[in-house]
């Protein structure tokens, strides 16, 4: 067995980019050795944190000698970092959403595709036991032809107002619709064909926050199967958890549900249970499903594995959600077809 590691670059060292670096930094198989940020403090801050270099410019790291690239940048800014690592040879892994227009994920698939390096978007809901277990039901055809489904994935309103700086130039439709849209899709294995949307402002805006408050988008898929999805991002700050997740769906034969009430509920100066997103570190390492799709990118480098999670999933996903903003501001059923025509990827 080589004892070669992964040499690994992080791009983003905010939030979710700290989750990179706590699920890689103990990879037996890598080595973080390159943090990037445009705001040099914060890249400083990580990378002194976890040992390694750090830098604010992208044409450093592409010029490293750092093998694989995560990217954790806010919502709408993927492509550049994306594009610059896949022309620099890198093997890329992009947060999800891929992109937040169509035309950027098409810019990156293509750039992944001329690289011929690894490309993967993180999906990391796939890797729940939950939504596993679900994909399992699913595939051994227990639940027949897909019929119906209701998908709901919110935040409370301390996300958009408190947790992040950049809200704003985002929204519920592309920080969670991903995680739930993926899902459905990937327990349908159907595509999806067109979208009717409703949804609310008002909220948010009163607050300085100019996006949607929430959403409701009714996708039909191949074969007449269709699911509601919802999305919300002023859930009270009251409620029990920071995320409300839920998923049911039916089939011809059999059905199931999903939700992502814990079996931990705490009592303390509120009754609660625990943020999922929130890092658990034991024994020796950062715990959870989320961590988990990050090292499974690490994996596929070292052991030459094409990811499961790829740069056509994500643009799929990328064209459902622009879509929903096209019905929104048409007020009509959108066609997939108009904003991606899903027999060109």
């Amino acid at each position: 067995m080589s004892d070669h590691k992964v040499k690994i670059g992080i791009v983003g060292a905010g939030i979710w980019g700290s989750n990179h670096a706590l699920a890689l930094s103990t990879h037996p198989k890598g080595e973080v050795t390159l943090i990037c940020d445009r705001d040099a403090a914060r890249a400083r801050a990580l990378a002194e944190r976890f040992g390694c270099a750090w830098t604010d410019s992208l044409d450093v790291l592409a010029g490293s000698d750092v093998e694989a690239v995560t990217i954790a940048t806010p919502d709408p800014f993927h492509r550049e970092p994306t594009v610059a690592m896949l022309a620099a040879g890198k093997h890329v892994m992009c947060e999800k959403p891929l992109a937040t227009t169509v035309a950027d994920g098409i810019e990156m698939v293509r750039a992944a595709n001329a690289a011929g390096t690894k490309f993967m978007v993180d999906f990391h809901a796939r890797w729940h036991p939950l939504f596993m277990g679900a994909k399992g039901y699913a595939e051994r055809g227990e639940l027949g032809d897909p019929v119906m489904a209701y998908a709901r994935l919110s935040d409370t309103i301390y996300v958009p107002t408190k947790m992040l700086g950049w809200s704003g130039q985002s929204g519920p439709e592309w920080f969670l619709y991903p995680h739930i849209m993926d899902m459905v899709r990937w327990i349908f294995a159907r595509e999806p064909v067109s979208v009717y949307a409703q949804g609310h402002r008002g909220v948010l805006e009163a607050k300085g926050i100019d996006c949607w408050d929430a959403i409701q988008s009714m996708i039909t898929f191949e074969g007449g199967a269709f699911c509601t999805f919802e999305t919300s991002w002023i859930v009270p700050d009251s409620y029990t958890n920071v995320v409300d997740n839920r998923i049911f769906l039916n089939g011809t034969k059999g059905g199931l549900e999903v939700r992502n009430e814990p079996s931990l509920w705490a009592y303390t100066d509120r009754f609660h249970t625990p943020f999922s997103s929130e890092s658990v570190t034991r024994y020796g390492k950062a715990t959870g499903f989320q961590y988990d799709s990050i090292r499974y990118f690490i994996d596929c480098v070292a052991d030459d594995i094409a990811p499961e999670c790829t740069g056509r999933d994500g643009l799929v996903v990328t064209a459902m959600i622009e879509a929903t903003l096209l019905s929104l501001a048409e007020g009509r059923p959108v066609a997939i077809s108009e904003v991606l025509d899903l027999g060109m990827i």
